[in-house]
């Protein structure tokens, strides 16, 4: 099979790629936000996109695997090299080109998403966008996973806001997948097969974006109800209404009560969940206070719109201490990202809640709720025997209950390593065996990120690294 071999590194350095041997820098390559670490035995470090093409010409020559990896943000051990060899890093290939007239952007796989926003702001744009991490996470991981973020509500996700990408194919062919126009129909576009790939398929190196005209109005409103199941009904009422949010954020009683427990400032009404809407555009003050005027019928909820900047920022900030808040309830959490049909949510939360009360762990709940995709939590201690085995067979029984009922395994984290073994659920064999074809076809050696997605593999000698702190912690 060949892999790693010092031939390689004499070609690596007769090609002019930039690589390390290092322990320090195998070990920030070895990792993404999960934590489970497993160092290459090299680090490639891509600065421009034909060392791309030359470093996977090379890998291919010798049959190395591939770990393709961007600034590390991920949720789900995409980029940990699990099975060796090196782990490529294109967050080097950073640059931002904004043309306002088209309304586009091209950038590197390297850009950091809010960097790209920050650059179209200059000319009154925005890239619509906006995964937590926007801060550090790069485009090229965007459209690994297929990124979705606060503002999916109306803006929809990565997929919906990337015009065309060029990319690398695994024996170093580079191929451009669509054009930066509005209108493409030029036979299948290849761009929607890499957007959600994972790194499977092939390298991004570059990407053109849609940019949108920036919202000179921005109003915020939060709501609180008397338990979750009215918080439901609030939820309804605002998709119900004529309303058009640009985030729709819903947390459930337990992750409200860890927020109020942290931060008495806020004043949040005992046993409560909360609703956060965002509205932007002409009329964005209007339709905030239309949302607190529907919301506040609901009986025993309160409801208000923001009169200020400084009294919408009070409001976020119920929103972002949602996941720190919740390390009250333990040191440890195991997370995933479901998406569920409208109409099953109340159903899921009473079986997660359940699942939660038998397994004797708490089990706190946000999310993006105009997308129905819920982060949920089951918090334990890893320092006692028995929770972490108990929070891992709970999460599962909530996963294949999420597909049951119409639901998907992921609605922003992608499969990478940790949810791949959830990938028979959602799909059947020959949806399965079709991916596995098309990755055969455009990776006949199978070096890209080798063991991921489309292939479930034994994760349990890996357990989360402690004390590790990351640049977006």
């Amino acid at each position: 099979m060949g892999g790693f071999c010092a031939e390689m590194l004499a070609d690596l350095k007769s090609a002019g790629i930039e690589y390390s041997l290092g322990q320090e820098a195998l070990f920030s390559v070895s990792l993404d936000h999960m934590r489970y670490s497993s160092p290459p035995e090299c680090a490639v470090f891509a600065k421009r996109a034909e060392d791309i093409g030359n470093t996977l010409k090379i890998c291919s020559r010798y049959v190395c695997p591939v770990t393709v990896r961007g600034s590390g943000t991920g949720c789900a051990a995409g980029c940990v090299p699990f099975c060796g060899g090196i782990v490529l890093d294109v967050s080097g290939i950073n640059f931002i080109e904004i043309d306002p007239a088209s309304r586009t952007a091209h950038v590197g796989a390297g850009a950091v998403t809010a960097d790209v926003d920050a650059a179209a702001a200059k000319h009154g744009l925005m890239y619509a966008p906006d995964p937590s991490s926007h801060k550090y996470c790069s485009i090229g991981g965007n459209i690994s996973c297929n990124a979705g973020g606060l503002r999916a509500a109306k803006y929809g996700v990565t997929r919906d806001n990337v015009l065309a990408l060029a990319a690398y194919l695994a024996d170093g062919s580079e191929i451009t997948c669509g054009l930066p126009l509005k209108k493409f129909s030029a036979g299948p576009n290849l761009r929607d097969l890499f957007i959600g790939s994972e790194g499977t398929l092939g390298v991004v190196s570059q990407a053109w974006l849609r940019l949108l005209p920036r919202p000179q109005e921005k109003a915020a409103a939060l709501a609180f109800f008397a338990g979750d199941e009215k918080g439901f009904e609030g939820i309804k009422a605002v998709m119900r209404s004529p309303l058009e949010p640009a985030v729709l954020e819903f947390m459930d009683t337990e992750t409200v009560d860890c927020v109020r427990r942290r931060d008495a400032s806020l004043q949040i009404p005992e046993k409560s969940c909360a609703l956060l809407a965002e509205f932007d555009g002409a009329g964005a003050t209007g339709q905030a206070e239309h949302f607190a005027e529907i919301l506040g019928k609901i009986p025993g909820a309160t409801a208000r719109a923001s009169k200020n900047e400084a009294e919408a920022e009070a409001f976020w900030r119920v929103r972002r201490a949602a996941s720190p808040a919740m390390y009250g309830l333990a040191n440890t959490k195991i997370s995933q990202d479901i998406v569920l049909p409208f109409a099953r949510v109340g159903e899921f939360f009473e079986f997660f809640k359940k699942l939660g009360r038998q397994s004797g762990l708490h089990t706190p709940i946000f999310g993006h709720a105009a997308d129905g995709n819920y982060h949920i939590h089951f918090m334990y201690d890893g320092n006692i025997p028995g929770e972490r085995e108990r929070a891992q067979q709970g999460m599962d029984a909530a996963v294949i209950k999420a597909v049951e009922l119409g639901g998907a395994v992921s609605g922003e984290h992608g499969i990478g390593a940790l949810k791949a073994k959830y990938m028979a659920l959602q799909h059947s064999p020959k949806e399965l065996e079709t991916m596995r074809k098309i990755k055969e076809a455009l990776d006949p050696l199978n070096i890209l990120n080798r063991g991921k997605v489309y292939f479930p593999q034994d994760l349990s000698a890996y357990t989360p690294l402690k004390g590790v702190k990351l640049p977006w912690d």
